[in-house]
């Protein structure tokens, strides 16, 4: 027994040594992520995040990522409803089937079948679920009962195209709610709409910043300007219930409505605090002493329970209370759907901005992580907004507010990689606005882009020595923002559309002289409404600079482009030779035809990385040819990868959702910081499936098999740290192999022969 426990072991370090695995770092300054939605059955809790579904089957002390079978191309969830035992998800992808069902709590995930129209939110109403769906620029809600069959209903417009936001709400068993330009309305069988008007409403209803809220009982609920407003739907009005019940002087920050309680949280302008809760649907309220934080800001509020709830803190992490929220703590085990996507190397360090939090900041390559705040202005000395961060040589520059309650930035530098930050003042005659954002940057030069409200344009400004003074290299006033990036000697640079807020670049130029002057490289018209340069994502929705490097020792850039002219688009590769000003398209192999880009980088000696949907790849020729740096199953589909980063053979991955990742080039292990792995093998196998199991902890794992089609083949329940899946009756196919253990979930494609 020992002989083979032996070979079991050796075998296993042999499969780890060849083995490359992409891993995210654990740490509590990353844990957490903005509850967008969120379903419950009897047995757990889904929470819908930008970073993937989570589960918590113990009132959130614990979760697990459930997104590893979800949409390929995009890990964010936007909405998440429970039909029966059955959860119904909508992913952030518009290019595929964007409505999953899962009918085992998250562990499988099946895209829905739609044919002529295409989905933009869900919603249900009893048993059955809906979409509003986009057909031919008309807009119709759809029904199913079984999620393959599905009837066309009441119009919502027509022959319009989509006209402002559009989005389903479902609080309670009767009703859905239909957000449509800004206006609110609801129906019962889906076949009849009624509006919801907004009589009693001081200033109107606005339908954005989650101000619309519902309970179990078929209550509506209203965030307006500094009151909670009930509607009334027997007079179709709407009343003040928060005002002369809250403190004076107090003004209503935000609010949560569950099945049975209201939560009011109330903010003065000196950071006070107070937390109210209501249990009679705003007929009073009591304040919570909200025990156990420093501040009682809590958000996006669950009840799993009378007494469990679970919700968000300032900074999005996880916050639980056992009694019905009168006391708060938060769990040491929680999900990482944070923004690391500005991710930055500056000497050896690491460092990104997160929410409230400020600058964070890791000195022993992602090791452990701390907050690097010093010298940046804080508000209340707690809170610290932190816009965005961005290097020119060895001085990194970040704009920051100093009060959340404007919109009023501040430009800050540091010069000792982070460790402490001073002000820089931009000077007059480029005071004249609120809005500051990084343009872009060169090898020596840093730009800044800001709204001049005087006559509504983009003006640009440069600095060359570290901000200390500030320039305008042409005389021109755009109206519209302008991107610039790449070297001194070919600096390209972008207008953004009027629709700059999330729409890819359809011109390109170059500027030889700073941005003084610009010459047009758009060869032929060959960038344009149908063939874009693709931006960065940010983490608000909107889009930042190109995506690409540039070569500067070879003479080219590296751009990524999106193709519409085929289907719903392809992503490729264009290069632009500095010497004789020409495009050319890259003809790659490696990749797969449909691949979705994220971020590219040039590091040096012909190597460039490439981010995409479905994992990290290499290529030492220029473009040409891509092999994945690790193994699939390591990667989390449809994560965002806006950063990529070098210290010496690491690479680090700054996300949109999901922290930082990591991978050692030199050995192409991407390692998860955890002790013990879960080891299957061997893969494919023709007989026996190998699994060695972490340290238990006295618990048990169950171990599951489906087709590819999510029916369950195999169920097993183990308490050994080793066992053996018989694979000898089934026919020859691909199989997913689902492990639970110790509160998180495994999963792997593995191939019967």
């Amino acid at each position: 027994m020992k002989k083979i426990y032996l070979f079991m072991v050796g075998l296993m370090l042999c499969i780890i040594s060849q083995a490359q695995v992409i891993s995210q770092y654990n740490d509590t300054t990353m844990h957490g992520g903005k509850i967008r939605d969120y379903a419950q059955n009897t047995t757990c809790v889904l929470v819908a995040t930008e970073g993937g579904i989570f589960k918590t089957t113990n009132s959130g002390q614990s979760w697990t990522n459930v997104s590893q079978t979800f949409d390929a191309d995009a890990v964010g969830c936007r909405q998440i409803v429970c039909i029966g035992t059955d959860f119904y998800a909508m992913s952030e992808n518009n290019t595929g089937s964007a409505i999953y069902k899962s009918t085992n709590n998250g562990s499988m995930w099946t895209g829905l079948s739609i044919s002529g129209w295409g989905p933009i939110s869900i919603g249900k109403i009893s048993t059955t679920l809906y979409a509003l769906g986009n057909n031919s620029n008309s807009g119709y809600l759809y029904s199913t009962t079984d999620g393959t069959n599905w009837t066309q209903k009441a119009m919502i417009w027509n022959n319009t195209g989509q006209n402002g936001n559009c989005e389903l709400l479902s609080f309670n068993q009767t009703k859905l709610y239909i957000v449509y330009n800004n206006a609110l309305y609801f129906t019962s069988d889906g076949n009849t709409i009624d509006t919801v008007k907004t009589t009693g409403l001081t200033s109107g209803l606005n339908t954005n910043d989650n101000k619309i809220d519902g309970d179990a009982t078929g209550n509506l609920y209203y965030r307006g300007d500094n009151a909670v407003f009930k509607y009334n739907f027997t007079l179709k009005s709407w009343s003040d219930i928060s005002t002369g019940k809250i403190a004076s002087g107090f003004q209503i920050f935000d609010y949560s409505a569950t099945d049975n309680n209201l939560f009011v949280l109330a903010m003065n302008n000196t950071l006070g605090m107070k937390f109210y809760k209501s249990t009679d649907h705003g007929s009073t309220f009591t304040e919570l002493t909200a025990t156990g934080l420093a501040l009682p800001m809590i958000g996006n509020i669950i009840e799993v329970s009378a007494t469990n709830l679970i919700g968000n803190w300032m900074d999005d992490r996880i916050l639980t209370s056992s009694n019905g929220g009168t006391s708060w703590t938060m769990p040491n085990t929680q999900y990482i759907a944070s923004y690391t996507g500005n991710l930055i190397r500056s000497g050896t360090s690491l460092l990104f901005s997160r929410e409230v939090r400020g600058l964070v900041r890791s000195t022993n390559s992602g090791t452990s992580w701390a907050n690097a705040n010093n010298g940046v202005p804080g508000f209340g000395g707690i809170a610290y907004f932190v816009n965005d961060i961005i290097q020119v040589k060895d001085t990194l520059f970040s704009f920051c507010q100093s009060d959340p309650n404007t919109n009023a930035v501040s430009l800050y530098k540091s010069s000792n990689n982070g460790t402490s930050w001073t002000s820089a003042p931009i000077p007059s005659p480029y005071t004249n606005a609120t809005e500051y954002w990084f343009a872009g940057k060169s090898d020596s030069a840093l730009f800044v882009s800001y709204l001049d409200t005087n006559n509504l344009s983009y003006p640009l400004i440069v600095s060359f020595n570290n901000g200390a003074s500030w320039t305008k290299p042409g005389s021109s006033n755009p109206t519209t923002p302008i991107y610039l990036k790449g070297p001194k000697k070919c600096l390209f640079a972008c207008y953004a559309t009027s629709n700059n807020s999330w729409d890819d670049f359809s011109n390109i130029w170059k500027t030889t002289n700073f941005g003084g002057s610009f010459t047009d490289i758009n060869t032929g018209n060959m960038f344009n409404n149908n063939v874009l340069i693709k931006r960065l994502l940010e983490k608000n929705g909107d889009k930042g600079n190109m995506m690409m490097d540039h070569d500067t020792i070879n003479n080219f850039a590296v751009f990524v482009v999106r193709d519409r002219t085929i289907g719903s688009g392809l992503d490729k590769l264009f290069s632009y030779n500095f010497s004789t000003n020409a495009w050319s398209e890259i003809i790659t192999s490696g990749l797969t035809f449909d691949y979705l880009a994220n971020c590219i980088k040039y590091i040096g000696n012909n190597t460039w990385l490439l981010a995409t949907s479905t994992g990290l790849y290499r290529s030492t020729n220029s473009g040409v040819n891509w092999t994945m740096v690790h193994t699939q199953a390591s990667w989390q589909n449809g994560i965002v990868v806006n950063s990529i980063q070098m210290i010496g053979n690491k690479v680090f991955l700054g996300t949109l959702a999901n922290g930082v990742w990591y991978i050692t080039l030199s050995t192409g292990i991407l390692e998860q910081m955890k002790d013990n792995e879960v080891q299957v093998f061997p893969n494919p196998s023709s007989d026996f499936i190998n699994i060695i199991l972490p340290d238990l902890k006295g618990k048990t794992a169950n171990i599951s098999l489906y087709d590819v089609e999510g029916k369950e083949i195999i169920s097993n329940t183990v308490k050994a740290l080793q066992f053996q899946l018989d694979l000898r009756k089934l026919p020859s196919a691909s199989y997913f192999i689902v492990i639970e253990a110790n509160n998180e979930i495994y999963r792997k494609t593995i191939i019967r022969k």
